[in-house]
């Protein structure tokens, strides 16, 4: 392990003692002071690549599939199966006879919860009743995935859950409704918004088991939370701007000023709560939520309220100045922390 990696891990280790309790800010900033992490986080890339690899031979290996072999739905659920086994299957033993390639067995097992995927639907093809009931199938896909995320202690397979469940319950309520399909507005955000809460809480919770009970699963919690906040993040973004809507019943949905400044207050909020609890835990997630999601909302105000009587040019300028600008920002904070 190189001494950049080396010190991010030490560095993570302190965070967490720090959040749990069992150092004090001043002992953290001395201790974190000794081990420095400037450079490129390679190993982070690294991650991205793996899962864009485990996607693209999936993809890859069906489209083989078809070029060689008559396609049937049967044949397609066989090899779907075959392939999921054999995916599963090398994870295990490369957890057994090679513990040190960490990220291999895990991208491995998230190629078969892909494959498990296609493998419902397909299934779901063959024996369609003409309900048109697709979401019902990423159901039973959640399940089988939160499953085989704990069983095998992989956490690419739970933020493959959390995707699964973000497509279910919007295709869910979007079929619910008798439209039939997921619409990409998140119909009825509030719903989001109250699932947010409940998986920041079931974060919260796995964070405190994770000292005892879920000891094997630590770092799963992160998982939740992030999950969680995406999707208050999103919901809020769209109840600012259009407030509570349910197209779903109503072409058009004429939410007043005082609902949409709620949550635009709402949502400022949130952001800055984050951005300070990130800070005093030493948890830069919640600072880059919060930051993030704060900026987006200055540009969604700007865009939708002010854009329109500055005039096309003028608005461009400010916007890209005002981007520029917290660039050269951001990075004279970070050229003086060092990291």
């Amino acid at each position: 392990m190189n001494p950049v990696s080396r010190n991010r891990q030490v560095c993570r280790e302190l965070d967490a003692l720090l959040r749990e309790g069992l150092l004090n800010e001043a002992t953290h900033a001395k201790l974190r002071e000794r081990y420095p992490i400037e450079g490129w986080d390679w190993r982070s890339l690294g991650r991205w690549f793996l899962i864009f690899g485990a996607i693209s031979i999936m993809a890859g290996a069906v489209m083989i599939g078809r070029t060689l072999f008559e396609f049937t739905l049967e044949k397609l659920a066989v090899l779907l199966g075959i392939a999921m086994l054999a995916s599963f299957g090398s994870g295990l033993w490369f957890k057994r006879t090679r513990p040190t390639l960490v990220w291999t067995p895990l991208s491995l097992e998230l190629l078969g919860g892909l494959l498990l995927i296609g493998l419902t639907f397909t299934l779901g093809m063959i024996y369609s009743t003409g309900s048109g009931n697709w979401p019902a199938l990423l159901l039973i896909d959640l399940g089988l995935l939160l499953a085989l995320s704990y069983g095998l202690g992989n956490v690419l397979l739970l933020t493959l859950s959390a995707v699964v469940f973000f497509s279910w319950f919007g295709g869910f309520t979007g079929y619910a409704s008798g439209w039939g399909a997921y619409w990409f507005g998140m119909n009825y955000p509030l719903r989001f918004l109250l699932v947010a809460i409940a998986m920041i809480a079931v974060a919260v919770i796995h964070q405190q088991s994770e000292r005892g009970l879920l000891a094997r699963y630590r770092g799963f919690c992160k998982i939740w939370l992030s999950s969680g906040l995406f999707f208050a993040e999103m919901a809020l973004w769209l109840l600012s701007l259009f407030g509570n809507f349910d197209l779903a019943s109503h072409w058009w949905y004429q939410s007043t000023l005082t609902e949409r400044f709620l949550f635009n207050a709402l949502w400022a909020g949130l952001n800055v709560a984050l951005i300070g609890l990130g800070a005093r835990l030493a948890m830069r997630m919640l600072t880059g939520y919060g930051a993030t999601f704060l900026i987006i909302q200055i540009y969604t105000l700007f865009f939708a309220h002010l854009a329109q009587h500055l005039g096309l040019l003028l608005s461009l300028l400010i916007a890209g100045g005002g981007a520029l600008g917290l660039t050269f920002y951001l990075e004279k904070r970070r050229r003086e922390s060092g990291d």
